[in-house]
């Protein structure tokens, strides 16, 4: 079957903590990381997960008994049902990070990539059978310069990236690359190790105390950091569609991707932990 995958590219409108657990670190609780790269994720059964938990909200908005019954054995067929008689019909990635938020000296925030992102992203766009980024604008870089694809930037300006300083050499064109960073005004590509730099140490550390109630101040040993990835950060995953399990092959990969891409997941998703709080609330654009 044709197109039998897509990109889910998601822009961050709130902080997102999708955490791995407690830590015997500075950070109580750190977010969750791939272990050669150190990059943020959102590891793929956290984003099956939140997809299944937005299914349930959407099926409680359904006034019609039966309609809601129909919902409710369409979500198994696409998850899975819950007594493991069959499995799911779509397969979701980590949310892997494309493009990072940093505070700078030319705006209030510009957004980074790197080389090994975009290289990255283009392998799975590839597999999921869309077109590539044209990348061949993209030079190796020093660490202290930066491309710039889209933002007033000119050739020569000193651009502040939190404590970092960085040089604008060229802009260049990122083709087909429009829907991807379509939220992205102010866009550069810097070195990966400037990047990973920004991942890994620019994320916002946020304390949490818990109130006692009979006395109204801070409960002893209740406070906490919390690491979250900042709002406007852009992620993408990829999702695979299948025709459903139940033996009857009752609903085809088409229809299921249709019904969750243009109805159910149209505009937004809530990921990560903290949702009472407005945590974790993406926008989302598919390809």
């Amino acid at each position: 079957m044709e197109n039998a995958a897509s990109i889910l590219c998601m822009y961050a409108i709130t902080p997102c903590h999708a955490g791995s657990g407690s830590s015997t670190g500075v950070v109580d609780l750190p977010i969750q990381r791939e272990r050669h790269t150190n990059w943020p994720i959102v590891q793929a059964s956290g984003m099956k997960g939140a997809m299944r938990a937005h299914f349930d909200r959407y099926k409680g908005a359904i006034a019609d008994k039966l309609a809601e019954e129909q919902f409710a054995q369409l979500t198994d067929l696409v998850f899975g049902s819950e007594k493991s008689e069959y499995a799911g019909s779509l397969s979701v990635s980590d949310a892997k990070i494309l493009a990072f938020p940093m505070r700078s000296n030319v705006a209030p925030f510009v957004w980074v990539t790197c080389p090994a992102a975009l290289k990255r992203l283009n392998k799975d766009l590839h597999l999921a059978g869309k077109v590539e980024l044209d990348l061949a604008a993209i030079k190796e870089l020093p660490a202290d310069q930066a491309l710039w694809f889209s933002g007033s930037f000119q050739k020569g300006d000193h651009i502040l990236l939190e404590d970092m300083e960085v040089v604008a050499e060229s802009k260049v064109e990122l083709k087909n690359g429009e829907i991807c960073f379509r939220e992205s005004d102010r866009l550069l590509v810097v070195h990966d190790e400037v990047f990973g730099y920004a991942v890994s140490h620019c994320t916002s550390i946020m304390a949490q105390i818990k109130i006692d109630q009979a006395t109204g101040t801070t409960s002893t040993g209740s406070l906490r950091y919390q690491e979250e990835l900042p709002a406007d950060t852009l992620m993408y995953s990829v999702v695979f569609w299948g025709n459903s399990r139940d033996g009857k092959a009752s609903l085809a990969a088409e229809t299921i991707r249709g019904f969750v891409e243009r109805d159910v997941l149209a505009d937004h998703l809530q990921v990560g932990g903290d949702e009472t709080l407005g945590r974790g609330i993406f926008s989302l654009t598919w390809i």
